[in-house]
């Protein structure tokens, strides 16, 4: 992660190559955990912003596209019909492509405004080269500045406003103010706005698969004896409000039972027609179609875009998408830019089959919440906004959560530490928020040593400690609280390995520097886990998520030339090759087997460049739009003792991977190309901390 501010000594240090401006940006090294200071365009945080805007995402979403402009052209033929010149307004314009298809339908006067410059200038360019620059004025402000009258940036109000400023919780980019304010300022009183309104959609589900990512479980062994109990602060924490947008479309039918069908629960009302209204709360009182546990919300929402309600935009899963009302088996529209979400409920409910539920769905300015009663006796607290006060939630990410819940994991760590401890076993633990190495505890070891660097990882790791009754546990703040134990005691040193700072799976190679700062103190017969590591790849054919990189070429019939060589040049000045993504939400065919790209022994030291360069051969004839890339970490010299953060089951070519859902793995994604061999190259300089792979 870059930090935006530069440090007072380099605040004025400026580096001229080919007429560009470079400064040093301190930037903080997973690998090593310190802070580099690295040479970056003076325009950086300008470019990683472009870069990853997400709009060519959005605008490869067809039916979007198509269904603005469908109720575009209603609204305007509408205002012409009773006689009025069609004057839009255009907030958050982008590209421009929602203000070229109301100029392409016959509009007279058309506003856009976009705060973001990049894209401001952007969109006057692509306006320019689709030659609507006549027809179109581009003011880059945000909504909520413009203003009306013979001097301000609107001669007079609009009659119609076409606007895209949702997210997938619909509100979080601020549409309520934005609209707000709009109809106040902005529109004449009887406008057309498009969309025209917004429903969302909730189903209560028992979903212990989901469940996985929010609450944390005890640890058995084999025999189902409990090892390490979940504290009861932590148990019964009410978790937090956060959304946790997921594709559910994803999940297998049969994870998931319905305790209610999809509700619509919250409507809201763009058009101006009735108030608009900050904060609310409604309750649905339902009877529950299944017996299960009431365990969380699945939320999507769709957009009525015209004032007749002929063309309706949704965001719901396959399963209870209107289309699937049509045919068994549907096709929906793909979307990262509007995904679904995941609301957990603070406490479980037990429901049977036919009775009477209550589910309670709440808003503010810019978020969700929801929960679920059985008794209408409702109390202030069921409208009050979940908040973590374990710290587990605030800590942990879903994904790690969802690790520390994986039983096939950490019965790999137990079989490791059963093992290798005995009664003089002195261990440390080199991974954060590890509260499974508590368990060597339970297996007789003498004393245990936590290397934490998380404060609130730390605060969660001493409640599992005071829980759990184990005295002979030890936390250590940050590796210069490492000279204040007696490591040459330590007979095992054991990493999961997992660290916060962690983006790409082999970011947790700093196991490999933190074992190396002690290395010369350890006893010579310290046992080191992991013993090894390997990055491995295999080409992809993805169904669609190399979208979020793919050139938009012609959007609709207009021409986004100089948006592509916008967002092209910012990715190539501020994106690494490689980024990360949780690949068992997207759907991808493998065109190659796995193919091992380095090998990294953890208990040598290293003092040079490991490099490799080999092929990746793709064995089937469809075209290859991206490499995916992860890292086994090797135990011991057994295949049972290696902890994957790729493929759940072996590769076949030609048939969907499976990929682990509790890790996010590495991606190359590029456009969709027919080739037979893919060439790679992959360096770790193991002094810097540097990992480098390119592919041609």
């Amino acid at each position: 992660m870059f930090i935006k501010t530069f440090s007072k000594i380099y605040s004025q240090t400026f580096i001229q190559t080919k007429r560009k401006m470079s400064v040093f940006v301190q930037k903080v090294n997973p690998l090593t955990g310190s802070n580099d200071w690295v040479i970056q365009n003076e325009d950086y945080d300008y470019h990683q912003e472009v870069a990853r805007s997400a709009f060519a995402d959005m605008l490869h979403d067809r039916e979007r596209n198509q269904l603005y402009e469908k109720a575009l052209k209603t609204a305007i033929e509408k205002i012409h019909s009773m006689g009025k010149r069609a004057n839009v307004l255009d907030i958050g314009t982008g590209t421009g492509l929602l203000s070229m298809m109301a100029a392409k339908n016959g509009a007279d006067s058309i506003i856009a405004c976009e705060a973001f410059k990049p894209m401001s200038e952007c969109a006057l360019n692509i306006i320019e080269l689709n030659g609507f620059k006549d027809k179109i004025k581009v003011i880059p402000k945000r909504s909520t500045t413009l203003s009306v009258g013979c001097e301000g940036d609107l001669p007079e109000k609009c009659n119609i406003l076409v606007t895209e400023v949702f997210d997938t919780e619909l509100i979080g980019e601020g549409a309520l103010s934005t609209f707000d304010h709009a109809h106040k300022h902005l529109l004449e009183k009887e406008c057309i706005v498009i969309p025209d309104n917004a429903t969302i959609f909730a189903q209560v589900v028992e979903c212990p698969f989901a469940q996985n990512w929010n609450k944390l479980k005890d640890i058995y062994n084999d025999d189902l004896e409990i090892l390490i109990k979940v504290p009861e602060n932590i148990r019964k924490c009410p978790g937090s409000a956060a959304v946790h947008d997921i594709q559910l479309s994803q999940l297998p039918l049969s994870s998931f039972n319905p305790i209610i069908p999809p509700t619509p629960v919250l409507r809201f009302d763009w058009s101006g027609k009735t108030p608009f209204v900050f904060e609310r709360s409604t309750i649905q009182t339902l009877t529950s179609l299944r017996e299960g546990k009431a365990q969380m919300v699945f939320m999507w929402w769709e957009l009525q875009m015209d004032i007749n309600g002929e063309h309706i935009l949704s965001c719901a899963p396959y399963w209870a998408h209107p289309k699937s009302k049509e045919k068994l088996t549907v096709e929906v529209p793909w979307r990262d830019h509007w995904m679904q979400a995941v609301y957990y409920l603070p406490q479980e409910v037990d429901v049977k089959q036919g009775q009477e539920i209550h589910l309670i769905s709440c808003h503010d300015e810019y978020s969700l919440w929801f929960n679920f009663t059985t008794t209408l006796r409702i109390t202030d607290l069921h409208y009050l906004s979940p908040v973590c006060e374990c710290g587990l939630h605030v800590a942990f990410s879903r994904t790690r959560i969802g690790q520390l819940n994986d039983t096939k994991r950490y019965k790999k760590f137990l079989r490791i530490l059963e093992e290798n401890i005995d009664k003089d076993s002195c261990i440390l633990f080199l991974s954060d928020s590890f509260h499974y190495g508590l368990v060597a505890s339970k297996l007789g070891a003498k004393k245990l040593y936590f290397l934490d660097t998380n404060m609130i990882c730390r605060k969660v790791l001493k409640e599992f400690i005071k829980h759990n009754k184990i005295d002979n546990a030890v936390i250590l703040e940050d590796a210069k609280s490492l000279k204040n134990i007696d490591l040459n005691t330590v007979s095992i040193v054991f990493g999961e390995p997992y660290f916060t700072s962690t983006i790409l799976p082999w970011d947790n190679l700093l196991f490999l520097y933190l074992r190396g700062s002690i290395r010369t103190v350890l006893n010579k017969n310290v046992k080191v886990f992991p013993k090894s590591c390997n990055v491995k790849a295999v080409a992809v054919n993805f169904e669609n998520l190399n979208k979020i990189r793919e050139p938009l070429g012609i959007c609709e019939g207009f021409s986004m030339a100089n948006f592509d060589h916008l967002i092209s040049e910012s990715s190539n000045l501020s994106d690494d090759n490689v980024e990360a993504q949780p690949l068992w939400e997207y759907p991808g065919i493998a065109l190659s087997k796995e193919t091992d790209i380095a090998q990294i022994n953890l208990l040598e030291e290293h003092e040079s460049v490991l490099e490799t360069q080999g092929t990746i051969n793709i064995e089937l004839d469809q075209p290859c739009n991206g490499i995916a890339l992860w890292v086994n970490w090797n135990l011991d010299d057994t295949a049972k003792g290696t902890i994957s953060t790729g493929p759940t089951q072996p590769i076949v070519v030609g048939q969907k991977v499976h990929w682990d859902i509790y890790t996010r793995q590495g991606v190359c994604l590029f456009s969709a190309k027919q080739v037979k061999v893919l060439q790679f190259y992959f360096s770790f300089n193991f002094k810097e901390g540097n990992i480098n792979f390119t592919y041609s």
